[in-house]
Protein backbone atom coordinates (compact mmCIF):
# COMPACT_ATOMS: atom_id res chain seq x y z
CA UNK A 1 0.00 0.00 0.00
CA UNK A 2 1.39 3.10 -0.69
CA UNK A 3 1.06 6.15 1.69
CA UNK A 4 1.20 9.70 1.13
CA UNK A 5 2.83 11.94 3.21
CA UNK A 6 2.66 16.20 4.37
CA UNK A 7 4.60 17.47 6.76
CA UNK A 8 2.92 19.52 9.51
CA UNK A 9 3.62 23.26 8.95
CA UNK A 10 3.66 24.39 12.04
CA UNK A 11 6.73 22.35 12.77
CA UNK A 12 8.30 21.61 9.53
CA UNK A 13 10.33 22.91 6.57
CA UNK A 14 10.69 20.94 3.54
CA UNK A 15 12.72 17.44 3.37
CA UNK A 16 13.88 19.16 0.29
CA UNK A 17 12.27 22.42 0.18
CA UNK A 18 9.60 20.65 -1.88
CA UNK A 19 10.78 18.01 -3.41
CA UNK A 20 9.07 14.29 -3.31
CA UNK A 21 10.75 11.61 -1.57
CA UNK A 22 9.97 7.39 -1.27
CA UNK A 23 10.15 6.19 2.02
CA UNK A 24 11.00 2.61 2.92
CA UNK A 25 8.44 0.16 1.90
CA UNK A 26 7.15 2.44 -0.85
CA UNK A 27 5.70 5.27 0.87
CA UNK A 28 6.20 8.56 -0.74
CA UNK A 29 6.41 12.00 1.01
CA UNK A 30 5.61 15.35 -0.25
CA UNK A 31 6.16 18.69 1.21
CA UNK A 32 4.84 22.08 1.71
CA UNK A 33 6.84 25.21 2.30
CA UNK A 34 7.80 26.27 5.40
CA UNK A 35 8.26 29.44 7.35
CA UNK A 36 12.39 28.93 6.82
CA UNK A 37 13.89 30.50 3.74
CA UNK A 38 17.95 29.81 3.52
CA UNK A 39 19.35 25.92 4.05
CA UNK A 40 22.67 25.24 4.16
CA UNK A 41 23.57 21.02 3.79
CA UNK A 42 25.03 20.13 6.94
CA UNK A 43 27.26 17.05 7.31
CA UNK A 44 25.45 14.67 10.55
CA UNK A 45 28.88 15.07 12.36
CA UNK A 46 29.49 18.95 11.53
CA UNK A 47 28.86 21.14 14.28
CA UNK A 48 25.82 23.54 13.72
CA UNK A 49 26.10 27.32 13.67
CA UNK A 50 23.96 27.07 17.33
CA UNK A 51 26.90 24.58 18.68
CA UNK A 52 25.35 20.81 18.11
CA UNK A 53 25.26 18.63 15.00
CA UNK A 54 22.87 16.84 13.46
CA UNK A 55 24.35 13.55 14.88
CA UNK A 56 23.39 14.98 18.41
CA UNK A 57 20.06 15.32 17.42
CA UNK A 58 20.25 11.35 16.31
CA UNK A 59 21.80 10.65 19.42
CA UNK A 60 18.74 11.52 21.47
CA UNK A 61 16.06 10.25 18.90
CA UNK A 62 17.75 7.12 16.39
CA UNK A 63 16.25 3.39 17.43
CA UNK A 64 13.94 2.00 19.03
CA UNK A 65 11.35 3.52 20.97
CA UNK A 66 8.20 2.38 23.00
CA UNK A 67 5.66 3.98 25.10
CA UNK A 68 2.33 3.33 26.38
CA UNK A 69 -0.24 4.81 24.28
CA UNK A 70 -3.54 6.46 25.29
CA UNK A 71 -6.08 6.62 23.27
CA UNK A 72 -8.52 9.46 23.62
CA UNK A 73 -12.55 8.76 23.83
CA UNK A 74 -14.46 11.44 21.96
CA UNK A 75 -17.54 12.23 20.45
CA UNK A 76 -16.86 10.06 17.29
CA UNK A 77 -16.67 6.19 17.42
CA UNK A 78 -13.57 4.84 16.39
CA UNK A 79 -11.26 1.81 15.99
CA UNK A 80 -9.77 -1.04 16.42
CA UNK A 81 -8.03 -0.04 19.20
CA UNK A 82 -9.11 2.02 22.80
CA UNK A 83 -7.93 2.71 26.12
CA UNK A 84 -3.88 1.95 26.71
CA UNK A 85 -1.93 0.53 23.86
CA UNK A 86 1.87 0.21 23.58
CA UNK A 87 3.33 2.22 20.73
CA UNK A 88 6.45 1.37 18.77
CA UNK A 89 8.40 3.83 16.89
CA UNK A 90 11.70 3.32 15.08
CA UNK A 91 13.61 6.02 13.61
CA UNK A 92 16.82 5.59 11.40
CA UNK A 93 18.93 8.00 9.78
CA UNK A 94 18.71 9.12 5.83
CA UNK A 95 22.08 10.35 6.47
CA UNK A 96 21.27 14.05 5.48
CA UNK A 97 21.06 17.24 7.19
CA UNK A 98 20.63 20.50 6.86
CA UNK A 99 21.00 24.13 8.57
CA UNK A 100 17.79 25.77 8.35
CA UNK A 101 17.37 29.79 8.42
CA UNK A 102 14.94 32.36 7.65
CA UNK A 103 15.76 35.57 5.57
CA UNK A 104 15.71 38.56 9.01
CA UNK A 105 14.30 40.84 6.51
CA UNK A 106 10.75 38.78 6.79
CA UNK A 107 10.48 39.19 10.16
CA UNK A 108 9.56 36.11 11.49
CA UNK A 109 9.86 35.62 15.39
CA UNK A 110 7.81 31.77 16.01
CA UNK A 111 9.55 29.34 17.66
CA UNK A 112 9.25 27.09 14.29
CA UNK A 113 10.94 29.62 12.35
CA UNK A 114 13.71 29.88 15.01
CA UNK A 115 17.58 28.78 13.59
CA UNK A 116 17.17 25.11 13.26
CA UNK A 117 19.41 21.80 12.62
CA UNK A 118 17.05 19.39 10.35
CA UNK A 119 17.98 15.82 9.77
CA UNK A 120 16.11 13.45 7.22
CA UNK A 121 14.84 9.99 8.97
CA UNK A 122 13.10 7.48 8.05
CA UNK A 123 10.16 6.53 10.43
CA UNK A 124 8.23 3.26 11.56
CA UNK A 125 5.05 3.88 13.94
CA UNK A 126 3.20 0.67 14.79
CA UNK A 127 0.66 0.14 17.62
CA UNK A 128 0.32 -2.63 19.17
CA UNK A 129 -3.63 -3.52 18.05
CA UNK A 130 -2.36 -2.93 14.49
CA UNK A 131 -4.45 0.93 14.20
CA UNK A 132 -1.56 2.15 13.22
CA UNK A 133 1.22 0.77 10.98
CA UNK A 134 2.79 3.39 8.80
CA UNK A 135 6.58 3.68 7.11
CA UNK A 136 7.35 7.88 5.88
CA UNK A 137 9.99 9.99 5.98
CA UNK A 138 10.46 12.92 7.88
CA UNK A 139 12.97 15.25 9.62
CA UNK A 140 14.50 16.00 13.05
CA UNK A 141 14.01 19.27 14.18
CA UNK A 142 16.17 20.99 16.57
CA UNK A 143 17.08 24.49 17.90
CA UNK A 144 18.86 23.23 20.81
CA UNK A 145 21.09 20.18 21.56
CA UNK A 146 19.10 18.49 24.43
CA UNK A 147 15.78 17.96 22.71
CA UNK A 148 14.56 17.39 19.05
CA UNK A 149 10.80 17.03 17.65
CA UNK A 150 9.44 15.51 14.82
CA UNK A 151 6.28 16.03 13.09
CA UNK A 152 4.40 14.18 10.21
CA UNK A 153 0.25 14.07 8.71
CA UNK A 154 -0.96 11.41 7.30
CA UNK A 155 -3.45 11.52 4.48
CA UNK A 156 -6.84 9.53 6.06
CA UNK A 157 -7.36 7.40 2.76
CA UNK A 158 -4.09 5.78 2.68
CA UNK A 159 -3.08 4.84 6.34
CA UNK A 160 -1.58 1.60 6.25
CA UNK A 161 -2.81 0.26 9.39
CA UNK A 162 -6.30 -0.54 10.51
CA UNK A 163 -7.29 2.81 12.36
CA UNK A 164 -11.20 4.13 11.15
CA UNK A 165 -13.85 5.84 12.27
CA UNK A 166 -16.93 4.45 12.40
CA UNK A 167 -19.18 5.78 9.37
CA UNK A 168 -21.65 6.77 11.37
CA UNK A 169 -19.72 8.63 13.34
CA UNK A 170 -18.49 10.87 10.45
CA UNK A 171 -22.08 12.06 8.77
CA UNK A 172 -21.22 14.76 6.64
CA UNK A 173 -17.52 14.60 7.16
CA UNK A 174 -14.39 13.03 6.31
CA UNK A 175 -10.83 12.25 7.54
CA UNK A 176 -8.30 13.78 5.97
CA UNK A 177 -5.17 13.19 8.01
CA UNK A 178 -3.32 12.00 10.96
CA UNK A 179 -0.93 14.45 12.62
CA UNK A 180 1.37 12.71 14.56
CA UNK A 181 4.07 15.02 16.85
CA UNK A 182 6.57 13.45 19.23
CA UNK A 183 9.65 14.72 21.13
CA UNK A 184 12.44 13.04 22.08
CA UNK A 185 15.40 14.11 24.88
CA UNK A 186 17.81 12.23 26.47
CA UNK A 187 15.32 11.19 29.52
CA UNK A 188 11.99 11.15 27.75
CA UNK A 189 9.73 9.96 24.77
CA UNK A 190 6.55 11.53 24.37
CA UNK A 191 3.50 12.98 21.77
CA UNK A 192 0.53 12.88 20.11
CA UNK A 193 -1.80 11.91 17.48
CA UNK A 194 -4.60 13.49 16.22
CA UNK A 195 -7.08 13.61 13.25
CA UNK A 196 -8.05 16.34 10.87
CA UNK A 197 -12.02 15.89 10.26
CA UNK A 198 -12.95 18.06 6.89
CA UNK A 199 -16.86 19.07 7.34
CA UNK A 200 -18.64 20.24 4.33
CA UNK A 201 -21.03 23.35 4.74
CA UNK A 202 -23.17 25.45 2.98
CA UNK A 203 -22.21 27.02 -0.10
CA UNK A 204 -19.73 24.78 -0.88
CA UNK A 205 -17.47 25.69 2.17
CA UNK A 206 -15.36 22.61 4.13
CA UNK A 207 -14.21 23.82 7.45
CA UNK A 208 -11.22 21.15 8.72
CA UNK A 209 -11.54 20.58 13.08
CA UNK A 210 -8.41 18.96 14.45
CA UNK A 211 -9.02 15.96 17.18
CA UNK A 212 -7.39 14.66 19.94
CA UNK A 213 -6.72 10.74 19.44
CA UNK A 214 -4.14 9.51 21.38
CA UNK A 215 -1.18 10.79 23.82
CA UNK A 216 2.08 8.86 25.00
CA UNK A 217 4.46 10.15 27.69
CA UNK A 218 4.42 13.72 29.85
CA UNK A 219 4.00 15.48 26.51
CA UNK A 220 4.76 18.48 25.64
CA UNK A 221 3.26 18.92 22.13
CA UNK A 222 -0.08 18.67 23.35
CA UNK A 223 -0.38 19.69 27.09
CA UNK A 224 -4.15 19.93 26.81
CA UNK A 225 -4.61 16.26 26.83
CA UNK A 226 -3.00 15.94 30.21
CA UNK A 227 -1.29 12.35 28.80
CA UNK A 228 1.13 10.73 31.65
CA UNK A 229 2.62 7.40 31.44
Amino acid sequence: MTTRLVLAAALLSPLSQGCATSAPGGQTGEEPGACWTEFTPLAPTTVSPLGFSAQDSLNLAAGEHTATLHWIPGERAYGPESGDSQLTVTITSLGTARFATRDGHQGVTELSCSPSVLTDVAVELDSAGGALHEQFQSMLVASRAESATLSAALLGDHIAGSFAFDPAALPGERLVRLTIDSSFSADAFSGAIGAGIEQAESGGVTSLENVPLACWGGTAVAPQVGCTD
